[in-house]
């Protein structure tokens, strides 16, 4: 075929459709096994990082040493004195003299209050004289009688008659004493309601006295921790002032309040200086039992997904999480329980950790 003839052929349309044709396969082809090596170096890539480990994390732990600290309740109560007594008049009549000042201390059988005791100091004479007479005429019937000149109707007679007169003088007696208002007990006199010339019925009130050595602590106290305090325990007493002293229970109710289901205690404090007022605010700490218990700082304590408080341990490389419960707690930590007697606390990176997790415990030294 002659050079015309391969000219006349190229220039056929057909011949020139399948040479595109054709040629696009081939870069088709090229392109897909390009793009499956890609994909197969990519999925060999993907796999060479997946068979690379995880690495394990690092944490601090330190071990610490539990000790037995004593499991304590704290309550909040109000002091107040051991006795109180309220004087009234025993007798209708006016104030005749006031002995003792407001807020002075008084002893027992100290006069309060002095009140007129009108004509009762000759009523008093004449019973007395009264019964001198009975008397007289009581052993002449006797006399009388003992020789057969009088009848025992007369003798019984007479009898009777000492007996109402020495009646007469000693009602006269009690009234007069009525009249004079003594301190039943020792104590402050907080109150004082009357002044001189004040006229009293009987019953009307007179003084309060109020007996603070020892001073009192009321406190409730829940059913749970009830019967954990005992008779004779001491407390110590935090008072409104920052002064700490303490104390001893001297009382325990058995009978729950109604409205709160607690139950009332009392804690006596010695006062013999009087320097402790009644009725001021107080905090009590009682303890109850104890326990081991390790001392922590506050940023070791973590949560877990049910809310619940505890610290996250390494054992066996592993960490663990042990809820705990707080004993007591002050500026330089919590005393916890329920850790153990040795536990390793991760003290650094507990926050990037879980329980299960295998770490890489780095102890810490102590000092």
């Amino acid at each position: 075929m002659n050079n015309f003839t391969a000219l006349a052929i190229v220039k056929k349309p057909l011949f020139q459709a399948s040479v595109i044709a054709a040629a696009f396969m081939l870069w088709m082809a090229s392109g897909t096994s390009g793009e499956q090596a890609d994909k197969n170096g990519s999925a060999i890539s993907n796999t060479a990082h997946a068979v690379v480990a995880k690495p394990i994390p690092q944490v601090r732990t330190q071990q610490f040493d539990a000790q037995l600290i004593a499991r304590s309740i704290s309550l909040y109560g109000r002091t107040a004195a051991d006795r109180e007594t309220n004087l009234g008049a025993e007798m209708a009549g006016r104030v005749e003299e006031v002995l003792a000042k407001r807020g002075s201390f008084v002893n027992k059988g100290d006069i309060i209050v002095r009140m007129e005791q009108n004509d009762l100091p000759q009523l008093l004479q004449r019973a007395k004289t009264l019964y001198k007479q009975r008397e007289i005429e009581y052993q002449g019937a006797k006399k009388l009688a003992a020789q057969g000149f009088q009848g025992k109707a007369r003798l019984a007679e007479a009898a009777t008659a000492l007996s109402d007169a020495s009646t007469n003088v000693f009602t006269i007696q009690l009234q007069l004493k009525k009249t004079v208002i003594t301190a039943p007990i020792s104590g402050i006199l907080n109150e004082r309601h009357v002044e001189i010339g004040d006229y009293l019925a009987k019953g009307n009130p007179i003084a309060t006295i109020a007996d603070i050595d020892p001073v009192i602590v009321e406190a409730d106290v829940t059913e749970l921790d009830v019967n954990n305090v005992q008779l004779k325990q001491v407390a110590k007493v935090r008072l409104v002032s920052g002064e700490e002293v303490e104390g001893k229970v001297r009382y325990i109710s058995r009978v729950a309040n109604a409205a709160t289901n607690t139950f009332r205690i009392e804690v006596a404090i010695a006062n013999p200086d009087l320097l402790i007022s009644a009725g001021g605010s107080a905090e009590l700490s009682l303890p109850l039992r104890q326990e081991w218990a390790v001392k922590l700082s506050p940023s070791t304590l973590a949560l877990d997904e049910e809310g619940v408080i505890g610290v996250k341990t390494v054992v066996d490389e592993h960490v663990v999480f042990t809820p705990v419960d707080i004993l007591k707690a002050d500026a330089q930590g919590s005393w916890l329980t329920g850790l153990g007697k040795q536990p390793v606390v991760i003290t650094v990176g507990q926050g990037f950790v879980r329980a299960g997790d295998k770490v890489d415990a780095v102890p810490t030294r102590t000092q």
